[in-house]
């Protein structure tokens, strides 16, 4: 069962129409730009959304619940997400960001923590919808209105010291719904909801 464009003209009103979220700004981790590598989410065939419940898939970049009104009520989505890198002298921090979070209803109130949590895949597809990580999933922190920020160091220093370059996400909330029928979720584009581009996460590694 694919579903490829779910609810594109109802989460687009979504988008436009979603009162401000409360700023919650989270201290993370600055950085050194002399010292850092920016990377920018694979942006293509490797990225998009799954239900957390059933196979099925979506190029749309959304996390939470009752995003398709046939799915099983309160039944999840999930995000996954890849980034690559040419080359890398050592990994001493890592960061994955988001300034493109659009909320729809109330996510971060109703389902819990955002968790980021290391993942490995070679293709992206329906059949990811309940993939095991790899290693302990890390929290995502508000970060004004319209930002996250994952302290993900622990698992890309990992993947690093294993000779991988290649580092993969599956984000979601801690609780795949609240069972009351509306829509919470957490979606991340620059201007159309259901097209998946590069830049809309960034991963900041520092050596």
């Amino acid at each position: 069962m694919l579903f490829a464009r779910p609810l594109a003209l109802a989460l687009v009103f979504a988008a436009c129409s979603s009162a401000a979220a409360p700023d919650t700004t989270a201290a993370i981790l600055e950085p050194d730009p002399s010292n850092s590598t920016a990377l920018s989410n694979q942006g293509g065939a490797l990225e998009g959304h799954t239900p957390r419940g059933f196979a099925g898939m979506g190029t749309g970049l959304f996390a939470g619940d009752n995003l398709n009104p046939n799915f099983p009520d309160g039944d999840g989505v999930q995000i996954y997400l890849t980034f690559e890198a040419e080359s890398l002298v050592g990994v001493s921090s890592a960061v994955l960001s988001s300034d493109a979070l659009t909320v729809r209803g109330a996510p971060f109130e109703d389902l819990g923590t955002l968790f980021a949590e290391p993942v490995v895949y070679e293709v992206f597809g329906a059949a990811l919808f309940d993939l095991a990580p790899i290693g302990p999933a890390a929290s995502c922190e508000r970060v004004g209105n319209s930002g996250i920020a994952c302290d993900v160091t622990d698992s890309v220093r990992s993947a690093f010291d294993a000779g991988e370059t290649r580092f993969q996400f599956r984000l979601r909330f801690e609780q795949a719904g609240d069972g009351d029928g509306r829509a919470d979720l957490a979606m991340f584009f620059v201007t159309e909801s259901n097209t998946n581009q590069p830049g809309i996460f960034t991963l900041t590694l520092t050596g």
